[in-house]
């Protein structure tokens, strides 16, 4: 009873980590749950809910024998709820058991015409004994769900942009080219400064990201853990992982400044070259840098400089997670970063727009077939690229 017992909570825990997986994506990638989500989310909840009351049926008998065993326990000479296993029986030998075919053949007619029980007693122990190993066919194999999958879909550079809905395949985003004038007043009644404000725009075109893959009625029916759910789970990813490594490069290909060199490969000179960064973005912009853009391998060169105490340089960076906040501005860790990227600027000017398609399907009856997909279109833009530096650390000499 405890082993199907613990086989029915097994499958109620595996719904619901994968219904809390969906959700949660969902809610991490700012939107509503898809039709098709949907009716997974309802089809796994109506087996939740047979789940339930089977537990509850055989969680009751589990409980009533554990009450009758511990009555029985409370009344003098009870039963014992379970007899003494026997013990284990020797393997069998022939050999051992008959000196050869005579007197096997003796042994045979003793028992079977005379009745000589000591002469059955030897034939029983010729009883073959049957084992796994004799019928490895019809055991079978269980797949225990759910699929393992390395797949880290996150999107670290694009959450960290300004995120909009996109409007249209392309539009403008309009910009400020020249702004009016404003001075000092030299004598009453004298002309002020006058100067015409000008608004230029900057094009930005979406690019359309998708796949699909047609999957047998058969592979569909048969496969458990259910392989629609399981294809669609790995175009999301696919989707999430293809879309950062775009806005990442584009991103990089923005920025017009000349990179800042690091004087010193530790806690002081990083820190120079950061404000000094920073100095030039505010010039530019008048925008205050917030965020410090950096490849996995500069995040590892910052965690692990110290000053000559051993103290860290950057106390606040961890190696449980990619955050921290050096120097007060937001560090985003991306992979999608050629390694050396270190880059510093202000996270609103860059501008991640979207709109996601999610899964599509489409049956074909002809072939028993169904046709799958996933599409989404994307855009980014860096509507201030002198607002951003780029800064390059020193080799590191052994």
């Amino acid at each position: 009873m405890g082993a199907y017992l613990d086989r029915l909570n097994e499958q109620f825990d595996e719904i619901r980590v994968g219904i809390d997986e969906l959700v949660n994506r969902a809610a991490e990638e700012n939107r509503d749950v898809t039709d098709d989500e949907q009716k997974r989310v309802d089809r796994d909840r109506g087996r939740m809910d047979e789940l339930t009351a089977a537990i509850e049926h055989y969680s009751g008998i589990e409980k009533t024998a554990d009450r009758v065993t511990a009555l029985r326990a409370t009344t003098p000479g009870a039963r014992p709820t379970a007899s003494p296993r026997p013990p284990a029986e020797p393997e069998y030998d022939i050999a051992r058991e008959f000196n050869g075919p005579g007197d096997y053949a003796v042994m045979l007619n003793r028992a079977w015409m005379h009745k000589d029980p000591a002469a059955a007693e030897r034939l029983d122990r010729a009883t073959a004994h049957q084992k796994t190993t004799d019928n490895p066919g019809i055991i079978p194999r269980p797949v225990l769900g759910p699929v393992i999958d390395l797949l880290a879909a996150g999107r670290p550079f694009v959450n960290s942009c300004s995120r909009r809905p996109l409007p249209a395949g392309a539009f403008d985003r309009p910009t400020i080219t020249q702004h009016v004038a404003v001075g000092p007043q030299a004598v009453e009644k004298d002309l002020t400064a006058s100067q015409v404000l000008t608004i230029g725009k900057i094009p930005v075109t979406a690019k359309t990201f998708a796949g699909h893959l047609n999957i047998s009625r058969q592979d569909i029916k048969w496969t458990n853990p259910g392989i629609l759910n399981i294809v669609f789970d790995d175009f999301a990813g696919q989707y999430a992982l293809v879309t950062c490594d775009y806005a990442s490069d584009a991103f990089v290909t923005s920025v017009t400044n000349p990179p800042i060199a690091i004087a010193t490969a530790d806690g002081p000179g990083v820190t120079a070259a950061l404000y000094e960064a920073a100095a030039a973005a505010v010039e530019a912009s008048t925008a205050m840098p917030d965020t410090l853009w950096v490849a996995p391998d500069v995040w590892a060169a910052l965690g692990g400089m110290a000053n000559a105490n051993g103290v860290p340089a950057f106390p606040s960076l961890s190696v449980t997670g990619t955050g921290g906040n050096p120097l007060g501005m937001s560090l985003v860790v991306d992979a999608h970063f050629a390694a050396g990227t270190m880059i510093v600027g202000p996270s609103a000017y860059a501008e991640f727009y979207e709109d996601i398609d999610g899964l599509m399907q489409v049956g074909e009856p002809d072939v028993l077939g169904q046709l799958v997909g996933y599409a989404g279109f994307c855009a980014f833009v860096n509507v201030a690229p002198t607002a951003f530096t780029p800064l390059t650390l020193p080799a590191v000499v052994p």
